[in-house]
């Protein structure tokens, strides 16, 4: 039997009187690389922001591992062990990738040198740093300013400051947004990589249908706030409700 770590029930969440997500209901399993996908305005990232505590639902329940945690603030539900990654970059430019990384561990609250890495005398994060940056392909770059960076290399510093908080649940906004080629295929290999050496559950939100199609096990559709389809990559290829709302016809996966 299949370990849920993340039950959404009739999830909704109004604006006044708009309705950005409707009647969300799933359950997301415990190292799965879940995808949620639509067109623009078909509330992803509203829904990413419930379950993150910047927006209460208006109605339904956020479960995460067991606990309700609808409503409780967004620092309460990061301690509980769920990141957030942006799709825009949200670094502080001015400070090297390494103060970075250093500042996201710090200010998570949930700080220890020894989050995913072994270290004997990892003093005061210096060596877990180190090996994110490996982690992230951030090394050679680790005491550069972020804001020197490449915007692709931003991105991936963006999820080495979401790792610092320890998830066990990570909500990637866009990770692909704005790279090129190359650069998407590498944050294909990461996202594989944060579950498959990390343990850690991933819930995606991502326009490039070649990166969904590859990496996520399961893919949730929604149109209009409201679930259209639920189900692995090859079905969703084929469902002729998604293809008609979203996908298109002649949609290239490859």
């Amino acid at each position: 039997m299949t370990d849920v770590l993340l039950k959404l029930h009739d999830v909704t969440r109004r604006f006044g009187g708009l309705t950005a997500v409707a009647g969300v209901s799933t359950d997301i399993n415990k190292s799965e690389i879940f995808g949620i996908i639509g067109p623009n305005g078909a509330g992803k990232t509203t829904l990413f922001n419930v379950i993150a505590g910047y927006f209460p639902p208006s109605s339904g329940k956020v479960v995460f591992d067991g606990t309700d945690i609808s409503g409780q603030s967004s620092d309460r539900i990061a301690r509980r062990g769920i990141g957030r990654t942006f799709q825009a970059v949200t670094v502080f430019q001015d400070h090297t990738a390494r103060e970075n990384l250093r500042r996201a561990a710090m200010v998570s609250r949930r700080y220890n040198p020894l989050v995913y890495f072994s270290s004997r005398n990892a003093g005061d994060g210096s060596e877990v740093i180190q090996k994110m940056a490996q982690f992230t392909g951030l090394e050679p770059v680790l005491d550069n300013r972020a804001g020197s960076l490449s915007y692709g290399q931003q991105k991936m510093l963006g999820i080495g400051m979401a790792l610092m908080g320890r998830p066990r649940l990570l909500l990637m906004d866009e990770p692909a947004a704005g790279l090129h080629t190359s650069e998407k295929k590498e944050a294909a290999q990461l996202i594989r990589r944060l579950r498959d050496e990390l343990g850690i559950t991933i819930v995606l939100v991502e326009h490039d249908m070649p990166l969904v199609m590859s990496v996520c096990d399961r893919i949730l559709v929604l149109n209009r706030g409201t679930p259209l389809a639920l189900g692995n990559p090859a079905q969703i290829k084929a469902d002729q409700t998604v293809i008609d709302a979203y996908l298109g016809e002649e949609y290239d996966f490859a």
